[in-house]
């Protein structure tokens, strides 16, 4: 036997009360209970497909479903961060590089001539400035390109590894205060190893900055695909 469209839609239902509310998490959990499913109804005409749907349910042992769903949450994340690092190798190895050398010129020339409240910061310094500026605008633009994709795991977990960014940007925040004197602190003390810190956070903070637009864009694209097949 084959489910119907009418049946395959309860099954939607059934497995977002178990709170998987994710469309493209559902369907990956359809595509692996759907022919149980079948397979008990063929041999107990009798069953409900909501009967039919418990036995199935209660076959992937106490937690369900979750197991599932993780693992395919997971290997969004892992496909993305894979795709981060070949952008990064890609970066790296591209004149896109001269981009950061020509911003490092670009807060050398503005500590060199212009202060902030009187105060004469360093070009890390103004850098890291500039970082929490285009985070802001980067999450901005993250929410706008998603707004259509916010009940799909692709989009939602894509991106995940970004919570690393938090940890990045709060070396960034608090190295910052050593970085407001005209000269960076050079000798192995607490506040030079801070400064440092700080602009190494703020190094993988530009350059990740560089890198998302694209990756927001692929999460986007394969969601995208993933919504015409669904909701098709």
């Amino acid at each position: 036997m084959n489910l119907s469209p009418d049946q395959i839609a309860t099954l939607k239902k059934l497995i977002s009360s178990k709170g998987y509310e994710e469309i493209d998490v559902q369907y990956e959990i359809l595509d692996h209970v759907a022919c149980r499913i079948e397979v008990l109804m063929a041999e107990n005409p009798k069953l409900t497909l909501d009967e039919a749907f418990r036995k199935a349910h209660s076959e992937f042992g106490i937690f369900g479903f979750a197991d599932l769903a993780d693992s395919y949450r997971e290997s969004i994340r892992k496909k993305f961060w894979n795709r981060y690092w070949a952008s990064l190798r890609s970066f790296l190895t591209s004149y896109r590089v001269v981009y950061l050398l020509l911003l490092g010129w670009t807060f050398h020339f503005i500590s060199q001539n212009f202060t902030l409240f009187g105060e004469r910061l360093t070009a890390p310094g103004w850098g890291v400035i500039a970082l929490f500026v285009s985070v802001v605008f980067l999450v901005f633009y993250y929410h706008r390109v998603g707004k259509g994709f916010r009940h799909y795991a692709t989009f939602k977990h894509a991106l995940s590894f970004t919570g690393g960014m938090h940890l990045i940007m709060q070396f960034a925040l608090q190295g910052s205060k050593y970085l407001t004197s005209p000269e960076i602190a050079m000798e192995f003390t607490f506040q030079g190893v801070f400064a440092w810190l700080a602009i190494i956070s703020m190094l993988i903070g530009w350059i990740s900055i560089f890198l998302l637009p694209k990756i927001i864009q692929e999460a986007a694209a394969e969601t995208q695909r993933l919504k015409s097949i669904y909701e098709a």
